[in-house]
């Protein structure tokens, strides 16, 4: 939803229609990001410098893998190795990341911040087989590690609160860590090997990144991340689409999908993989993956696709395909769907009729009495399946029109469940007239029909494969679209399935939508900030958060703010995210102080939520006024990703 009724309040018309950008302290450091893929085997990266005298620091090959490394290799007892990067001091936040991996469990090997007091934060390896970091002085377990295997590490360092917490493999392992000693800045990145030990390590995509506070109010925390075990229910469905095909790999990610947070997770059951042989199915791959899905509290949402050229007509094993035609593929089609939902029915309890049937131009017709045959062959096995047609390419209403008068006239409505869609938009807010649409013709039909965004997202670089693809993107503005689809279909009472969980391998190019980061073997690098900003969302909000139709909201900017409002189950506090979304995200974070005023608020103590960087600020008493429900909000930092004005009961820190 989108609000713009401007203030007529004295105290703000100063503001109205100017952009003020909210102080930020010193200037920022320079972003690294640091692969070291073009660097030549046994130089020192640009950039970085070499100390210790107990060995070298190069880039190498790493054996089993596809890319280079930088790597430290102390053949000294006496004297370490290090190899230091520096980026500038600061005084804002320091969000770094980096891949770490030791070729040993015996030596201890550290990742640190550093400023000119000395290690600031640390995270390291140690001689025993453990991780570990530091509270203050408090030395703070991990958890174990094992040689030869990459560890992706994420470090947001807070030189305003002088804290910091640690994620390893996209899970917070610690946070409100005190610093290692006393600084109002951070200056470097440093890895290395520890004088009295011996031993080879790796270090890879070193990154670091500035985040000032957006505003002079006192950081607070940080979300708590949930699991999905631990959420159990939530809105939000993960995309894991492709492994029918091999285009990504689940063993590498598997890690990843229950920190998460996402508590479903939509899957191609791949007949085409499944059955190799006429009348013989394959089911181990499936099986894995539907068994360690549903282990991390993941429920699989399994969508019935593709063809199988094994037959005549069997239709097409892809994107874009056409759908089985003939008697005999049709016949094998329907053997396999229902020996597929008898196999899973005690763990899959939602499923998908094909995927993008418009796409490829398959009759709307003829699409629909696949629709038909195959929900009558699931529900015959599990009668309260929960079924979605159509999967659209975009949102096409003629077509669903098409395909569910066909099924009303048939008298097998009652077949559906609801309609999903995938409306690409390279400004995700641009999508809801033809949402809003979607809405009336599903009501058409019947008002119990539901409406799920079944799949969405945005590239993280340029070049990418599929929709949007043409475009200019970067890891950060991905991050933020990510959050403005996500918030957006919440708001309006749509569920929603982000588009992926991992790079995919097409075989002409990647689609660079994965939350994860891969290399050219498919298998993880490392988590983009986009993983960790609906890591935010999904412990933000979980089924207890039922949104607010209609939520009134006035504000004293020329910008377009869309708004989507949330209530708590139980006490009826409210969580209201706001974003600037009259455009494409941008790569510029700069924010504009905006008053806004609530008309049906619900708030005790509210605080400031960026669920892009997880930050929580409270909200100063003079930044806010209450006057029966009406709730004034002063001098609000908004731009182009959503931030929350939340009661603080509803945000876990």
């Amino acid at each position: 939803m989108s609000r713009r009724t401007p203030l007529k309040l004295a105290l703000v018309t100063a503001l109205v229609g100017a952009t003020v950008t909210v102080p930020a302290g010193p200037a920022l450091a320079a972003d690294l990001n640091d692969t070291f893929d073009t660097t030549a085997v046994g130089a020192t990266p640009a950039g970085w410098t070499a100390a210790g005298g107990g060995g070298t620091a190069v880039v190498a090959e790493v054996a089993g893998t596809v890319d280079r490394s930088l790597r430290l290799t102390d053949t000294s007892g006496t004297a370490g190795i290090n190899a230091t990067r520096s980026y500038g001091a600061t005084s804002a936040t320091v969000v770094a990341h980096a891949r770490l991996r030791a070729a040993q469990t015996t030596a201890v090997v550290g990742l640190h911040l550093d400023s000119t007091a000395g290690h600031t934060v640390t995270v390291a390896l140690d001689a025993t087989g453990r991780l570990y970091t530091y509270n203050g002085a408090t030395r703070v377990d991990l958890g174990a590690y094992t040689a030869n295997r990459w560890y992706d590490v994420r470090i947001v360092a807070r030189p305003g609160t002088a804290t910091a917490s640690v994620w390893i493999d996209g899970q917070r392992r610690a946070t409100n860590l005190a610093f290692r000693v006393a600084t109002p800045t951070l200056a470097s990145v440093q890895v290395g090997i520890s004088t009295a030990d011996t031993g080879t390590a790796w270090v890879d995509d070193v990154r670091t990144r500035t985040e000032p506070n957006p505003v002079s109010w006192p950081q607070i925390g940080t979300v708590a991340p949930r699991s999905a075990a631990q959420i159990g229910t939530s809105p939000i469905v993960i995309g894991t689409e492709t492994l029918d095909r091999d285009y990504t790999d689940y063993q590498s990610y598997k890690p990843y999908l229950g920190p998460l947070g996402a508590t479903s997770a939509r899957f191609q059951a791949g007949w085409a993989k499944t059955e190799k042989v006429k009348g013989s199915y394959d089911w181990a791959w499936l099986d894995t993956i539907v068994d360690d899905a549903v282990s991390r509290g993941v429920r699989p949402w399994l969508q019935t696709s593709y063809g199988n050229p094994l037959y005549a007509g069997g239709g097409g094993a892809g994107l874009g395909g056409q759908i089985p035609s003939t008697t005999e593929a049709l016949n094998a089609w329907d053997a396999w769907v229902s020996a597929l939902a008898n196999r899973y029915a005690d763990r899959v309890t939602e499923w998908e009729i094909w995927n993008e049937p418009n796409l490829g131009g398959v009759d709307p017709v003829a699409y629909a009495d696949l629709l038909i045959r195959t929900a009558t062959r699931i529900r015959a096995v599990q009668p309260n399946a929960v079924i979605w047609c159509c999967a659209l390419a975009g949102v096409e209403r003629s077509y669903a029109d098409t395909v569910l008068t066909r099924v009303r006239d048939q008298g097998k409505l009652g077949l559906v469940d609801g309609i999903t869609y995938h409306p690409y938009n390279a400004n995700p807010d641009a999508s809801y007239e033809q949402v809003r649409l979607l809405r009336v013709t599903a009501d058409s039909f019947a008002t119990r029909l539901r409406l799920r965004q079944g799949e969405n997202g945005a590239p993280s670089r340029p070049d990418s494969f599929g929709a949007l693809g043409d475009l200019d993107w970067t890891e950060l503005s991905q991050s933020k679209w990510m959050l403005r689809r996500t918030f957006a279909d919440l708001g309006r009472g749509v569920s929603t399935s982000v588009f992926s969980i991992s790079d995919l391998h097409y075989p002409s190019k990647i689609n660079s939508k994965g939350l994860l980061r891969t290399g050219a073997d498919k298998k993880i690098r490392y988590a983009k900030p986009s993983y960790y900003a609906i890591q935010a969302t999904t412990a933000l909000i979980d089924s207890t958060m039922t949104s607010i139709s209609g939520y009134s909201v006035t504000d004293d900017t020329s910008n377009a703010v869309s708004v989507a409002a949330f209530r708590k189950a139980g006490t009826g506090r409210q969580a209201v995210a706001l974003w600037f979304g009259g455009a494409k995200p941008s790569e510029s974070n700069t924010r504009t102080p905006v008053t806004v005023t609530f008309n049906a608020g619900s708030f005790a103590d509210p605080v400031y939520v960026d669920p892009r960087t997880g930050a929580v600020f409270d909200i100063p008493a003079a930044n806010w006024s209450v006057s029966g429900t009406t709730y004034t909000f002063r001098s609000v930092p908004l731009y182009d990703s959503p931030v929350l004005i939340a009661d603080r009961s509803v945000v876990g820190l």
